[in-house]
């Protein structure tokens, strides 16, 4: 802001060619910168409760839709519903978003609704977009268990996150995401997550945004050519300004010469300074740990637990630590450096699990008041005295702002409970658990599929949560972190130094994983041509510190597709036997892919190095399900209404497939006529198209939320979706208008028909106004009288002088009522169609 103060300033005491230049530098700086619905047979339990709450709440809005007299009994009545609706869908949000989803109401229902019951708009669900940082946490149990939540900081409040997608690897902790979902209460879900291009934040998953650099640069630039053209415009000015002894003269080019140089600090230092923040999280270099130990009022801690028995946890060079793993895992890249701090005994409990970033914030304040410089640190570990959440370790995402006593300051955090830090050996392990979640990790899973070692593409297999037991993202076991994770999270290796991507026949040999300098310790082989698969393949052997208890004796293969995200999934070439620990491709052994055109052989696996080839042949055929999506989740229409859904369907099967026919069928809501754009489609493998699908709901439909479904079938399987439809009680007057297709040539005619009903009854003799807009923006309108079953029909115009384009269509219908002293009149608006002009 001073910065445009100054200018506008010195810009108006400028000759006209020196304004030009100086604005045309600054441009270059600043642009740089239903009641009688039954429950369907895929229902939840949970889903069940909230449909038949849905139809009740619907039920009592009629009510007063058909007797407005009716107000208090009704209200009273909704209340009690909405609340026991409202638990019900927040229980749903968090146990299944998407099908939470496909329960809430339409932004135009819960107006409706805000508006017939206003007493109970707090026990409403909305919907919203949100712009905020994100944080996600990971808590670690015994036993193999695990939680995680996702959580939002936007506009003051505190939201909890449920996401009805799959996370995108670039939406990561402390990212500016902009969100869109139903909210009820704090708990949201997620229909829709991006991340903001013009995010605070450009830490991405252990990277840095090349668009940090390019700011500073193109600023650096711009910020120096401003200055010499500024120095090059003034110079004959000065010059004669100096002759003749004007000093008043030469204030502005002194003036311009100053505001140069400070544009230049402002255009470095500004990005830098949002570098130096960020930098702070970088997944190499000295991470600078404080680690804080703290009980609670009343409770001691184990006297095992001292700064000196945690500082050998993590800052050992003898023994296992913290520093000694990243040191050895990252090839010398990644270390920690640091100190251990307390015990401080907090002034509270803190025995809400769900809060614990307000435990965090307190070990912070009770640190930096003994004098803890903490905001020189960016990893923070608090050792805590246990109390009661049950975990062993808990991380609270990536680097995030953090405020202390001293000031805020750039950090991750995460929790050890004191009680399972037994040795200094398990202390290093689960240290190195965390502090992997802190730099971006997510767990180390086996992924298995029955008897084979990996199943057709786009199967998701078992998943098992800590499966992995080579890496300490499993089980807290000081294994190294999976290759995966070295190369695309931590970029502690580099593809073709480090690994190599595999798209075509070879042969490679492969150094053991933990030798330092890496050579090519890994290849990432694509799964088939044109398959959107990988295979990761690794090779390990007993020659470290850290994975010296594992001894593979072949190829460890982890997969990664796009239901991997940032989690490590490892493959078992041997699934008879139960086990993972014998799960590597073993020498001599070769997997020929039954779902692609790849293979690969082991050919020999020594103390040095691992010989690997892999071989594609000609694409093999698999088929596949189709793919199936709808959208909108829960449109709200009346009796008579269409509701109207957009399908995508996809052909899954493997490239080497030919074209398949893909046919679509909806059997719900029973009794409902279907429409479809195309009953089938032809796709070739991975081609996608959509469809449009059409639900009417009968003349009389009870108001009620009607699940409805699409299936999508080949001659060798059968996938569906689902979604609903919510049937309101209309107005006591109500008109609809359609028309009979989507686009006309003219000359000819349009069928507009528009059906008036009063209490879900047809009308006879009602007055209705057509209006079309037409593409050149003008308006035709009709008046017409509904007949016996009413309904009217206007059959519009098109002659050759009719414009080309998009039309739309709406109607207006009133009826009178009462003797001629006392007459009414009621009036409604209908819905719009559009169809198009050709």
């Amino acid at each position: 802001m001073n910065l445009h103060r100054t200018w506008a300033s010195v810009i108006p005491s400028l000759p006209g060619l020196a304004k030009s230049i100086i604005l045309a530098g600054l441009c270059c700086i600043f642009s740089a910168s239903a009641l009688t619905q039954s429950p369907t047979s895929h229902e939840s339990d949970r889903a069940t409760q909230v449909r038949k709450l849905n139809n009740r709440v619907l039920q009592l809005h009629g009510q007063l839709q058909e007797n407005p007299s009716a107000t208090a009994g009704v209200r009273s009545q909704a209340s009690l519903v909405l609340g026991q609706r409202t638990a019900a869908l927040q229980a749903l949000i968090q146990e299944d978003p998407r099908t939470a989803l496909s329960f809430a109401f339409s932004s135009e229902l819960l107006a409706d609704l805000a508006l017939t019951f206003p007493d109970s708009t707090a026990q409403l669900e909305s919907h919203l977009t949100l712009n905020g940082s994100i944080e996600h946490w990971t808590a670690d149990y015994p036993n193999q268990k695990f939680a995680e939540s996702w959580h939002m900081n936007a506009g003051g409040e505190r939201y909890d996150l449920h996401f009805a997608i799959p996370m995108s690897k670039n939406i990561d902790d402390g990212s500016a995401v902009t969100i869109t979902g139903v909210k009820l209460g704090r708990n949201i879900a997620v229909s829709e997550a991006r991340r903001n291009s013009q995010a605070g934040s450009v830490y991405l998953s252990g990277r840095y945004s090349f668009d940090v650099f390019s700011a500073a640069f193109t600023n650096w630039n711009c910020a120096v050519l401003l200055l010499l053209l500024c120095v090059l415009a003034y110079v004959p000015f000065a010059l004669r300004s100096i002759i003749r002894n004007a000093s008043r003269s030469i204030r502005a080019p002194l003036k311009c010469l100053v505001v140069g140089m400070l544009t230049i600090v402002v255009t470095i230092v500004s990005p830098l300074n949002s570098l130096a923040q960020t930098s702070t999280c970088s997944t190499v270099g000295v991470q600078n740990v404080a680690v804080l130990l703290v009980t609670f009022p009343g409770v001691t801690p184990p006297s095992n637990i001292t700064q000196q028995s945690v500082n050998a946890m993590f800052f050992s060079a003898t023994g296992p630590s913290l520093d000694g793993f990243w040191r050895e895992a990252s090839y010398g890249q990644t270390s920690a450096s640091g100190n251990v701090f307390g015990w401080y005994t907090l002034d509270a409990t803190f025995a809400d699990c769900t809060r614990l970033d307000l435990l965090r914030d307190a070990a912070i304040s009770a640190a930096a008041n003994a004098g803890v410089p903490i905001q020189n640190f960016n990893r923070i570990f608090v050792v805590t005295t246990d109390f009661g959440c049950g975990w062993t370790g808990l991380a609270l995402g990536t680097c995030t702002s953090l405020n202390s006593p001293n000031g805020s300051f750039v950090a991750t955090a995460s929790f050890l409970d004191a009680s399972w830090q037994r040795s200094q050996t398990e202390g290093a392990q689960n240290a190195a658990h965390e502090g992997g979640h802190n730099m971006g990790l997510s767990h180390a899973q086996l992924r298995t599929f029955g008897s084979e070692p990996l199943g057709s593409v786009g199967t998701a297999g078992t998943i098992t949560e800590y499966g992995d037991p080579f890496s300490d993202m499993s089980c807290s076991n000081n294994g190294h972190y999976a290759i995966p994770h070295k190369a695309e999270v931590l970029n502690w290796i580099s593809s073709g130094t480090n690994y190599q991507v595999v798209q075509g026949n070879g042969s490679w040999t492969l150094q053991p994983l933990e030798i330092n300098p890496a050579g090519l310790v890994a290849l990432k082989i694509q799964r088939g041509t044109g398959s959107n698969g990988w295979l990761w393949i690794e090779y390990r052997q007993p020659v470290s510190l850290y994975d010296s208890i594992w001894d593979p004796a072949g190829a460890l293969i982890h997969y990664e597709d796009a239901m991997t995200g940032t989690h490590t999934q490892l493959l078992d070439f041997t699934p008879a036997t139960g086990s993972a620990y014998d799960s590597a491709l073993m020498p001599g052994a070769t997997w020929v892919d039954p779902y692609s055109n790849l293979s690969i052989s082991v050919q020999s696996a020594t103390a040095s190095g691992l010989t690997v080839t892999t071989n594609y042949g000609a694409t093999p055929c698999t088929p596949a399900s189709p793919g199936v999506t709808v959208s909108p989740l829960d449109p709200s229409i009346n009796p008579g209404q269409s509701a109207d859904y957009s399908a995508t369907v996809t052909n899954n099967d493997s490239p080497g497939c030919s074209s398949s026919t893909i046919s679509l069928a909806s059997s719900e809501p029973s009794g409902w006529p279907t429409s479809f754009s195309a009953s089938s489609v032809t796709l070739s493998p991975g081609q996608s198209t959509s469809v449009s699908l059409g639900k009417a709901a009968p003349l009389g439909t009870p108001a009620g939320t009607y699940a409805v479904n699409l299936s999508a079938s080949t001659s060798a399987a059968t996938s569906s979706a689902t979604a609903n439809a919510t049937v309101v009680t209309p107005p006591s007057l109500a008109v609809n208008v359609s028309v009979s297709g989507t686009a006309f040539s003219r000359p000819g005619t349009v069928p507009l028909k528009a059906s008036v009903i009063n209490a879900g009854v047809p009308v006879s003799g009602a007055g209705v106004t057509f209006t079309v807009i037409t593409a050149s923006g003008s308006q035709a309108t009709q008046t017409a009288t509904t007949g016996t079953d009413g309904s009217v029909t206007w059959n519009y115009k098109l002659n050759a002088k009719t414009s080309p384009g998009a039309y739309s269509a709406s109607a207006q219908a009133r009826i009178s009522s009462g003797s001629r002293k006392t007459a009414s009149t009621q009036a409604a608006t209908s819905n719009t169609v559009q169809f198009a002009v050709q």
